[in-house]
Formats: structure tokens, sequence, C-alpha cells
């Protein structure tokens, strides 16, 4: 599958594939890669930006995230999300644990680590607090957030909303570069997640449409302002 390599910020490259994008942080020292798509040859993209050592930093283990994991040696992903990856992807992980409030370092750049369970058990987001931006993986972005099947929940899912809602009124935040969607998103949406969140929960959203053609019938789309997700209340 073909990658499209996006600047960002200095050092910082979205590599965009499919509807689905990973970043790249670049230095000296090492680099960061946070994902790694459907699969492809993601490492020779990689070296068009570094020839240092690369460490993978895994947000979630949903199959449009680790498609070329294997290409990289040094893997960080948090312990909560270990079985979800391994039962959806059948393989081992090999991930070196990745915990809540850990910072990895890149260039410029400090990253911290925000477990934020609700899309997957482990889902992590990662926080850059001198230039006020949120790595979001799924659980934040303009696209449709997924929120049915195995592994998901709601309600964990608001109550991370909310929690990143408190950081960003508290000003941790200004900016959200989420996995899907637009690349680049006011930190404004979370409070549309978080209000969704509670309305379908509280039963005072309804659909506006079905889910996709191949989900279950039971799977319906609801939306509030500029954040989307399928949920079914079936489950």
């Amino acid at each position: 599958m073909e990658y499209t390599i996006v600047p960002v910020r200095e050092g910082f490259y979205a590599i965009e594939q499919k509807g689905v994008r990973c970043f790249l942080f670049c230095a000296k020292e090492g680099s960061v890669l946070i994902d790694t798509g459907f699969g492809g040859n993601l490492l020779s993209e990689c070296r068009k930006l570094t020839d240092g050592p690369i460490t993978l930093v895994t947000t979630h283990g949903d199959m449009d995230h680790i498609g070329a994991d294997e290409q990289f040696s040094h893997q960080r992903m948090h312990p909560a999300e270990f079985e979800s990856y391994e039962s959806k992807n059948h393989k081992k992980v090999k991930a070196e644990p990745l915990w809540e409030g850990d910072v990895i370092t890149v260039g410029d750049y400090r990253l911290k680590v925000l477990l934020i369970p609700g899309h997957t058990p482990g889902s992590i987001a990662l926080l850059e607090e001198k230039h006020k931006f949120l790595i979001s993986g799924d659980s934040v972005q303009s696209g449709t957030v997924f929120m049915h099947g195995k592994g998901r929940n709601l309600n964990a899912y608001y109550y991370s909303m909310m929690r990143l809602q408190k950081m960003y009124h508290e000003g941790a935040f200004d900016t959200v570069y989420p996995s899907h969607g637009e690349l680049c998103v006011g930190a404004d949406i979370i409070e549309d997640h978080v209000a969704l969140a509670k309305g379908v929960l509280n039963g005072s959203m309804t659909p506006i449409g079905p889910g996709r053609a191949s989900f279950a019938p039971t799977v319906m789309t609801y939306g509030y302002g500029k954040a989307k997700l399928y949920y079914d209340k079936g489950e």
C-alpha cells in the first residue's frame, strides 16, 4: 500500500495510508514511530527521514494500526492492551510495557503517556505539554470512532473523554493529531465527544443513520457536533 509523508512540525511527520495515519518523530539520538498502519514497507518510508534507531509506540491493537509492527525491533505498548492485541491479530505481543505517566523524549518533544480506555482497553494518547498538542490514536477524531464489538466500552470511553476535557480546560493542549479524519483538529472537539458519549449512554441521543453495510444491522451511527461514533445498543 502506498504512503504519503506529510510534514507536521519540525522533526514531526504524518505518514498517511488509505484513511489511517502513523506519526514519526525524528531526532539524532533516535526516532519514535506512532503505529504502523495496515502494513506495507513502512520501514523504507521511515528511512527516507531517519537512518537511526526507531522505537515503535502502539496506541492500540486494532489491525489498521499494527500492520507493519514486525519491521521494528523495539516496540512499546500499554499492558492493558496486550490481550486485545493478541486476540484480534493472532500474534504474540513482543512489546515492552509503556505505563501511564511515562515520558518519551525525542528531540525537542516530550510525549507523556495517558491511558484512555474505551475504544480499546489499553488505548493511549500522547501529550506534548510544551507544544500543547495531543496525539489521540482513534479516541478523538473528526472521523467516526468504532464503539461496537469486543473490547469496546462506551462507559470507560466517556470517562476518558471527561479526563481529556478537564486537561483541555486547564490548558494542557489546544491541538489534536488523530489517526483518522482530519490531520489536525482543535481540542474543542473533545467537548463534542463528551456530549455524544453521555447522550448515547443516557439515551438522549438518537441515531443519525445506520452503520456501515458490513456491520450488523443493529450498529447505528451517532453524531453530535464534530464527533461521531458507531455503537450497538444491543451489545
